[in-house]
């Protein structure tokens, strides 16, 4: 299953070259919260409440490809509800660390994110 979303708008404190992580949220989220997120909007809001997000699946940004090495007890909720998630370029911790609405990716490279940047979740269900 193969689900698309763009970048809507990014907040002044949302990416920083020193963190490895950026948080993603959907348009309802708080002004405060639009200050340290991406804004995403999925293209497909039915496909959106059926994500399923694993290790091994892909996520494209900007057609760079990164494969999900782990991910977070809540993050399909997340994702489908509020289309939230925080995207993490290291590696997983161990599993008492784990983020419970993270999705930790490789390569750990960070990509650039601008309005208009395509987020494209390819996923195997």
């Amino acid at each position: 299953m193969e689900i698309t979303a763009k970048v809507q708008a990014i907040g002044k404190d949302a990416l920083s070259p020193k963190d490895a992580m950026v948080i993603l949220f959907g348009e309802k989220a708080t002004p405060e919260l639009r200050d340290v997120c991406v804004i995403q909007e999925f293209t497909d809001p039915a496909a959106q409440k059926k994500m399923h997000v694993r290790p091994g699946d892909h996520i494209y940004i900007n057609d760079i490809k990164y494969r999900v090495a782990g991910v977070g007890g809540l993050t399909d909720a997340n994702l489908e509800q509020i289309a939230h998630a925080t995207l993490i370029f290291k590696a997983v911790p161990d599993d008492d660390d784990v983020m419970g609405n993270a999705i930790y990716l490789t390569p750990f490279a960070k990509p650039i994110f601008e309005v208009g940047t395509t987020i494209r979740y390819d996923l195997a269900d």
